[in-house]
């Protein structure tokens, strides 16, 4: 009989927390669950961690990764899958006992393309930085909300591991099949694509371990560069004919999209509230005032200092945050 829920799992050095992150699977109060373990070619002892705990519990499976990194390793994870929903495990997290409960009961209730998440909580054996705060903040502030996918454009809406779905229709759509890196982010991305619509449960699903050899602190698939490129490539595909895309704010945000449009040979103008400082043309673009605004698309290129300022003052241009206008 195939379990009710399929946990992939991809590994790589990570014998010092994946005991206690399987523990924590192992005291699902949902028990028909199977756990596929792809282990990323480990320079420590995770796979034989994982094998010895295997051993006595048979709804535990790992394998070697075919390739090389994470993708490779969901790919193969998500093919040897045979749970009716799929979620996505990290080696250094942990479950609450009732999350695997929790999103069934409510995934049975929602439609086909549903996806369900839940809040978040950083822990650390040190303190949590404060940019990680503010993004567990903004993460749950999403669930509260209900307004994903308004703020994809800005960072990854939902958090890697804590997400659950449909098996039959991740297949239906390749979603796991296609991915690049940032691959949590671009599955948001997948999602929105194909008109799948996100719901948040009112509670804790994750407890996110923060430590120093987190991958996305060492990789550079994971830096900011990364994020913006695959984030700007999504936003040309989902507006291939608009004939030029503002930029507003001309930090670092801004003149990253501005580098990253221009190589893509997009037109594109640049607006900032202090755009007469800028003497001399960027990225071979006169700094315009804002109050000049007319493209068809925008992106609202700041921090988020005076968000509500900000959003009033686009909005009475005639925009519409999560139509139009964009924060990144």
């Amino acid at each position: 009989m195939n379990p009710v829920v399929s946990i992939i799992l991809p590994m790589k050095n990570a014998v010092a927390w994946v005991a206690e992150t399987i523990e924590s699977i192992q005291k699902q109060t949902l028990e028909e669950w199977e756990l596929v373990v792809v282990d990323d070619h480990s320079e420590d002892d995770s796979y034989i961690s994982v094998a010895h705990i295997a051993e006595t519990d048979k709804r535990i499976r790992i394998f070697h990764n075919h390739g090389h990194g994470i993708i490779p390793a969901l790919e193969q994870a998500f093919y040897e899958a045979r749970g009716t929903y799929i979620t996505r495990m990290d080696a250094d997290d942990i479950m609450p006992a009732y999350r695997l409960k929790r999103m069934v009961d409510t995934l049975g209730s929602l439609p086909e393309t549903a996806i369900i998440t839940g809040k978040v909580r950083y822990f650390s054996a040190e303190s949590v930085s404060e940019g990680y705060q503010k993004y567990e903040n903004w993460l749950n502030e999403r669930v509260t909300r209900a307004d994903f996918y308004d703020h994809i454009y800005r960072e990854c809406i939902v958090a890697s591991p804590n997400w659950m779905g449909r098996t039959e229709e991740f297949k239906k759509y390749g979603l796991l099949g296609n991915l690049s890196y940032p691959e949590d982010y671009d599955l948001c991305f997948q999602w929105m694509h194909h008109g799948f619509k996100i719901y948040g449960l009112d509670e804790v699903t994750l407890f996110w371990r923060e430590h120093p050899l987190r991958t996305s602190r060492n990789s550079e698939n994971y830096q900011q560069r990364a994020f913006f490129g695959l984030k700007l490539n999504w936003l040309i595909r989902k507006f291939p004919n608009v004939s030029s895309i503002g930029i507003v704010g001309m930090g670092i945000k801004g003149k990253l999209c501005a580098e990253i449009l221009m190589n893509a040979g997009h037109v594109f103008n640049i607006y900032d509230l202090h755009h007469e400082k800028h003497t001399t043309p960027l990225f071979e673009h006169t700094v315009l005032s804002p109050d000049m605004i007319h493209d068809p698309v925008v992106l609202i290129a700041r921090y988020p200092e005076n968000l509500d300022e900000i959003r009033l003052f686009i909005e009475q241009k005639g925009y519409q945050i999560g139509k139009d206008a964009f924060w990144v």
